[in-house]
């Protein structure tokens, strides 16, 4: 049954999961209808038609008998190069890709086309319905998929035609003062836009033009005397530039506008007191160079529904599109079940360090239309800011904020971390290449210069490397929400994984090489985390969704990582000029890996590599003070908090041996970076990890709070009185 619950109501819902739980399937008003030319959907209080082929996708939207769509041929979407021609979107097919009682998704696929049939842009919407809603939700992902190595692009608007009569009456989300909720245009009699056009900067345009030091709220609200309709951008100001606008005739939302053609301020104005230390964002007017295979999706919400009156009613539900209510289970839940892996739930009782962990978790700081989710650096250039090195959300670092929401419950972080999924699964990742088609899937390489280039010139594509490879967060958001190209760029990160590992370096790798290992005219180009982050990618895939292509090769880089490993259990790296030893962080992506494949096969020779290997280090990896040093050479024995990455395979290799040196040395690791705050974020997950044994084994006991109840034993005791509140008589 459906319950609707009030702002900041509360209710209590018990969950049912396991083998055991068979609920009945709920009823449901959704339904759909397939046919060659169109695809019908009813949720009980919209019905839509999409069409499966030709130049506009919704060929109707209706609540009841209003019909909110006018008939006509024109695409929704168009695209302008920087010469400023245009390439309208044209459908070229539509499916359903999910249906269930409470949602349906339709898939469709086309492209920006001109009138010549030049093509600029892949597109794919997705659209969601929902039973007994009044609103539906479009995922909007635009991909450079044509041979140009880069496209720019001038604007990108979707343009929708509303079938409204007479006296209309518009809304426009942005806080006019602190408290405010938007601008009322009642009634509408000149076109309207809002522009946000770089942080807490948005410009209104109407009868005269303002300028306001605020962001603006993402939506529109048009209306005539019996139906409205509201479009929300979701994150509108994260991903700037962008603008909004009707004519009464139809609703614009620029997901990519022109600003040449806004009128923005010549020159930046003098600063609040508020706004001295404020960053500049980094300024979007001119054409978006785009280069081959990068992707950008946009999350929006059509809601139909009777006239809202003022913009406080509308962004009360467009608050709702921008923040919505999640389910929030306790973390124990995900501990127990076992399907996150070792997870350490929360636990008040030490908090302390849980208060730590909090501190340590530090989102992205990306903002705008690129950088959005990501970690960037700025800095400003001939008098512009400009982004330069781009961490390209490394080590996991979308899995940690995740996993931190579900031991928390705060929302904001899973916010963040999707964030952080979104851009990693568009921005960072090549969708296609015409002259590299071995990169399709790969993950750009970390420390690429504004995301996807070699240097800051920004004239020579960096590419993926199998050394930086990771898409367990991906999966994470995947289970989380259901969204389908979370799983889809993930498989493709494994595949790219599974082609373009260094298999061939088992061949190099001869007795006579290994016997020359330390010899100075001996070359030595082998390095693990090249073979070990694809290991444990495709690990990570295959534990989830196993398939015998990912299992052969994790196969063939076990077979090659036996052979490299030598009796003392060390896989030699090229130090410097004329050092070969180990680098403990990187082994750590080894020992995932042969975690990963252990479990998923049983073998005892791969059992065998990983415990040689964690008892090298345990020996042979750690400094005077017991923590594992940055690299095995006599000019860097000092420790390094990346290797936080080897607890999870020590906690694994201490429960297969209970040896006892290999968990001090892991608790001696664990000390050390939490007590010396050197948690960078994305190594969260490797505490949590770690932690559920500390636990077993009272090892967290210095991090729990104090007795309070005791203390005040001991004062009442002290002072021979019995407590109490004085105030309370």
């Amino acid at each position: 049954s459906q319950i609707d619950l009030e702002p900041m109501q509360r209710a209590d819902f018990s969950l049912i999961y396991g083998d055991e739980a068979q609920p009945a399937p709920p009823p449901s008003s959704l339904n759909s209808d397939v046919r060659d030319d169109h695809i019908d959907i009813s949720t009980g209080q919209l019905t839509a038609r999409l069409a499966r082929t030709g130049l506009r996708l919704f060929a109707s939207l209706s609540r009841g008998q209003r019909e909110f769509i006018p008939p006509g041929e024109e695409s929704e979407f168009i695209a302008r190069d920087e010469r400023g021609e245009s390439y309208p979107s044209r459908v070229e097919t539509a499916e359903i890709e999910e249906s269930n009682p409470l949602r349906l998704v339709v898939k469709a696929t086309g492209g920006f086309t001109s009138p010549d049939g030049n093509r600029l842009l892949r597109w794919i919407p997705r659209v969601y319905f929902f039973a007994d809603q009044d609103f539906i939700r479009i995922f909007f992902t635009f991909i450079h998929d044509q041979p140009a190595l880069f496209v720019h692009l001038s604007q990108l608007r979707f343009s929708l035609p509303v079938a409204l009569q007479g006296e209309r009456h518009a809304s426009l989300g942005s806080p006019a003062s602190w408290f405010g909720h938007g601008f009322d245009f009642q009634p509408l009699t000149h076109p309207v836009s809002l522009v946000q056009w770089n942080v807490e900067r948005c410009t209104l345009l109407a009868e005269e033009r303002t300028d306001f030091r605020v962001n603006s709220h993402g939506w529109i609200h048009l209306a005539d005397a019996e139906a409205g309709i509201t479009l929300k951008l979701r994150h509108p100001w994260q991903n700037y530039p962008k603008a909004l606008g009707t004519d009464g005739d139809r609703l614009d939302l620029d997901l990519y506008p022109d600003l040449r053609y806004f009128a923005l301020p010549d020159a930046e104005p003098g600063r609040k007191w508020t706004e001295i230390d404020q960053a500049d964002g980094v300024p979007y007017d001119a054409p978006l160079r785009i280069p081959q295979g990068m992707a950008k999706t946009h999350e929006l919400f059509l809601r139909c529904s009777p006239p809202i009156s003022d913009a406080r009613a509308a962004d009360l539900h467009c608050l709702a599109f921008e923040q919505p209510l999640l389910l929030t289970l306790p973390s124990t839940y995900y501990a127990a079940t076992g399907a996150l892996g070792p997870f350490q739930p929360f636990r008040d009782e030490y908090w302390p360090l849980e208060l730590k962990l909090r501190q340590f978790c530090q989102p992205p700081n990306g903002l705008g239309m690129v950088n959005y989710g990501d970690k960037v650096r700025t800095d400003r250039i001939d008098g512009r800011t400009r982004t330069l090195t781009t961490e390209n959300l490394a080590y996991e670092l979308p899995r940690s904020i995740l996993r931190q929401h579900l031991r928390s419950g705060d929302q904001a972080l899973f916010w963040e971390g999707e964030a952080a999924v979104m851009h990693q699964l568009d921005i960072d990742t090549v969708h296609f290449s015409s002259e590299h088609p071995e990169w399709v899937g790969g993950p750009y390489f970390e420390w690429s210069q504004n995301h996807h280039y070699a240097t800051t010139d920004e004239d020579q594509l960096s590419g993926p490397q199998t050394s930086h490879t990771w898409l367990g967060g991906l999966l994470d958001y995947y289970f989380l929400t259901g969204y389908r190209r979370a799983f889809e760029v993930a498989e493709a990160c494994a595949d790219f994984c599974r082609r373009a590992a260094p298999y061939h370096w088992k061949q190099q790798l001869t007795a006579a090489v290994r016997d020359r290992a330390l010899q100075v005219d001996q070359e030595w180009n082998f390095s693990t985390r090249v073979a070990g982050w694809p290991l444990t990618a495709m690990g990570t895939f295959h534990d989830l969704f196993p398939h015998d292509r990912f299992l052969r090769a994790m196969e063939a880089l076990v077979d090659l990582f036996a052979v490299w490993q030598d009796a003392e259990g060390r896989w030699r790296e090229q130090i410097g000029s004329f050092n070969r030893g180990a680098i403990p962080f990187m082994d750590a992506s080894v020992l995932q890996g042969l975690q990963l494949y252990h479990q998923a096969t049983g073998d005892e020779r791969t059992r065998q590599l990983l415990l040689r290997g964690v008892r090298f280090l345990v020996d042979q990896g750690r400094t005077r003070d017991g923590i594992f040093y940055y690299k095995e050479s006599p000019i860097s024995d000092n420790p390094h908090s990346s290797t936080a990455m080897l607890l999870g395979p020590f906690a694994f290799a201490f429960e297969e041996t209970r040896d006892p040196k290999i968990l001090e040395a892991g608790y001696r690791l664990f000390r050390w970076i939490v007590d010396g705050g050197q948690v960078a974020t994305y190594m969260l997950k490797d505490l949590f990890t770690f932690m559920p044994l500390l636990e077993r084994l009272d090892l967290l006991a210095d991090y729990r709070g104090p007795d309070i109840p005791a203390a005040l034993q001991l004062l009442d005791k002290a002072e021979g009185t019995t407590g109490g509140d004085p105030l309370c008589g």
